[in-house]
C-alpha cells in the first residue's frame, strides 16, 4: 500500500470516530479520548457485578440525567442499590483507530458531579468514602461472568478499596460539603494511571470502562460528566 492511500484510510478511520480519538503528533506520540458523557451516552453499555443470584440488584441504570442545580449541563448517571455488601456498577464502550498490536500506557483524568460529604454515616459504610470510582482500559470486552454462582467482573479490578492490573482508582463520591443532609452538587476532578499497560487487538481497539465499587449497602449513584484518556505508546 503507498504512503497516500495509507493516509487516507487512517483520517476515514479516526472522522469515523465522530472526534472521540485525536492524535497528539503522529508515529509514536501519544493519543487521546476525550469523552462528554452525556453526549455519547449511546454508545455506553451498562452492567453490574459482584452478588450472587439472590443478593443481585434489580434497579442498576446509566441514563441522561442534569447535573443539578447549582450546576448546568447533563451527564450520564449510573445506579444501583447495594443488596450483596459488595456491587460494581460500570459502563463500557469500544474505542477503534488504534495501533494493530500496540501497547499503550494509560492515563485517566475523569470530572464527575459529587454530592456526599465526607463523613457521613450509612449502612455498612459511608455513602462517600465507601463507594470506589475507578477506571481501565482493556483488550477484551468488559463483561459479566459466572464462577461458582458468583457474577464477577471479568476485568482485574480488585475489590472495594483496592485496586487491580486492569483498573485505575480514581477516587471516591465524596465532595467538600459539610452538611450531610443538604448537600449542594459540585464538579470533581480526579485522575491516576492504569497500572499495566493494554495492548490494542488485531483490529486496532480497546474497550473503555468506568464503574462505582461500593461497600455502602444501599442506593448509590454517580453522574459522569466528561473524560480525556491519554494512550501512550510503550
Amino acid at each position: 500500500m503507498n504512503p497516500t492511500t495509507l493516509w487516507w484510510r487512517r483520517a476515514a478511520t479516526l472522522l469515523a470516530l465522530g472526534g472521540l480519538l485525536s492524535a497528539c503528533g503522529g508515529g509514536n506520540q501519544p493519543q487521546t479520548v476525550s469523552i462528554a458523557f452525556a453526549a455519547d451516552a449511546g454508545h455506553w453499555t451498562v452492567g453490574s457485578s459482584d452478588y450472587a443470584a439472590e443478593t443481585a440488584p434489580s434497579d442498576v441504570s446509566a441514563a441522561v440525567a442534569d447535573q443539578g442545580a447549582p450546576l448546568s449541563g447533563q451527564g450520564l448517571r449510573i445506579a444501583g442499590t447495594n443488596h450483596s455488601d459488595d456491587l460494581f456498577v460500570y459502563v463500557w464502550r469500544l474505542v477503534d483507530g488504534l495501533d494493530p498490536g500496540q501497547r499503550y500506557r494509560v492515563h485517566w483524568t475523569l470530572q464527575v458531579v459529587a454530592e456526599v460529604p465526607a463523613g457521613c454515616m450509612g449502612v455498612g459504610g459511608s455513602p462517600g468514602e465507601g463507594v470506589t470510582v475507578k477506571a481501565g482500559v482493556a483488550s477484551r470486552q468488559p463483561a459479566t461472568v459466572v464462577v461458582d454462582g458468583e457474577y464477577l467482573f471479568n476485568q482485574d479490578k480488585g475489590a472495594q478499596t483496592q485496586g487491580g492490573a486492569e483498573a485505575v482508582v480514581l477516587g471516591d463520591l465524596t465532595s467538600s460539603g459539610t452538611d450531610c443532609v443538604a448537600v449542594p452538587p459540585e464538579r470533581k476532578t480526579m485522575s491516576g494511571e492504569q497500572p499495566a499497560a493494554v495492548r490494542a487487538d488485531a483490529q486496532g481497539r480497546v474497550w473503555l470502562w468506568v464503574g462505582t465499587d461500593s461497600g455502602y449497602e444501599a442506593g448509590s449513584h454517580l453522574n459522569l460528566v466528561s473524560a480525556q484518556v491519554v494512550l501512550t505508546p510503550r
